[in-house]
């Protein structure tokens, strides 16, 4: 009898290596609205084509990056601009498996005379520090008068010198006449004062600016070892984060408690609003290449190479 129940526990422990290998995505989730459709891939999870997926939220995109370099997550949420940093000097660490948001900078303003991007010359623009590596794309939009496309003979000044919060609280009491806000910022700033105005939608102005191209916001990255092992179920997933995109923006109101019941940062109340207002998308990474590759050159960064473009 010993001998047998030996055997069986011989035989188990021979598969046990093969149950502990069944592929899994640990996925690195971001505060804020950027990830919003990952509320509803948390709350059905067991139902999803995907089923083993584990999340992990953070803060901020430096609490998650570390993470996916020592390979303690597979997948996670990084703009375009620090995932080609990262993908050119880390000897191709991470790959852009999809665009999750385009845009969702807006001007906002509290004056009443405001009637388009020329009347900022000569004034102080608060911008937060975050958002400053959009400087050069903002300037080639601001020009002084038109065909100016250098932006030389500019007389406006970016000011990146107040946390973003406090640059809402400028605008609400009267204190600051324009600033760049992206979402949800913005709609916290416009639900705290009637007298604020959503002047521009700074993804709109660049969208007739630049023939249709867009302003890729934030990507969805995936670690290549983990992408080279793991082909089908990575593309899977872009599948599933696909309906989660579509649900939630069909859904605002129910995606918003969803995103206050999974703790991503944002109350119901400013989820709710601000989803509409995020250009939440999903698009491959080589549809969106060339939007990508535009944005960069703007932005004078090196361009990644080819390989840095994951096909699902």
């Amino acid at each position: 009898m010993l001998k047998k129940i030996i055997c069986l526990f011989s035989c188990f422990s021979l598969f046990l290596p093969l149950f502990a290998q069944k592929a899994s995505i640990r996925l690195g989730v971001l505060k804020g609205i950027s990830c919003a459709p990952c509320a509803y891939l948390i709350e059905n999870k067991e139902k999803l084509a995907v089923q083993n997926i584990s999340f992990q939220i953070f803060d901020s995109a430096q609490a998650e990056l570390p993470k996916l370099l020592r390979g303690e997550i597979d997948m996670g949420f990084l703009t375009p601009e620090d995932a080609a940093k990262v993908f050119t000097a880390g000897k191709g660490a991470l790959l852009m498996a999809g665009l999750v948001q385009n845009g969702g900078l807006y001007l906002l303003t509290n004056d009443e005379l405001y009637v388009s991007l020329e009347n900022l010359q000569e004034k102080n623009i608060f911008i937060s520090e975050k958002d400053s590596s959009k400087i050069p794309l903002l300037k080639s939009l601001i020009t002084k008068k038109e065909g100016e496309e250098d932006g030389s003979g500019e007389s406006f000044h970016f000011d990146f010198s107040l946390p973003l919060a406090s640059i809402a609280n400028k605008l609400i009491i009267g204190e600051a006449e324009y600033a760049l806000l992206s979402e949800p910022f913005a709609t916290v700033a416009l639900k705290n004062s009637s007298k604020l105005i959503r002047a521009e939608n700074i993804q709109q102005v660049y969208m007739e600016k630049e023939n249709g191209n867009t302003i890729p916001s934030m990507i969805l990255v995936v670690r290549v070892a983990f992408a080279d092992e793991n082909h089908d179920l990575v593309r899977q997933f872009l599948e599933v984060y696909r309906s989660g995109l579509q649900w939630t923006n069909n859904n605002h109101a129910k995606a918003a408690m969803l995103i206050e019941k999974h703790k991503l940062g944002l109350s119901q109340a400013v989820a709710r609003d601000s989803i509409a207002n995020a250009s939440l998308v999903f698009r491959t990474a080589p549809s969106a290449k060339s939007d990508i590759e535009k944005y960069l050159t703007i932005l004078g960064r090196e361009l990644p190479a080819e390989e840095f473009y994951f096909a699902p």
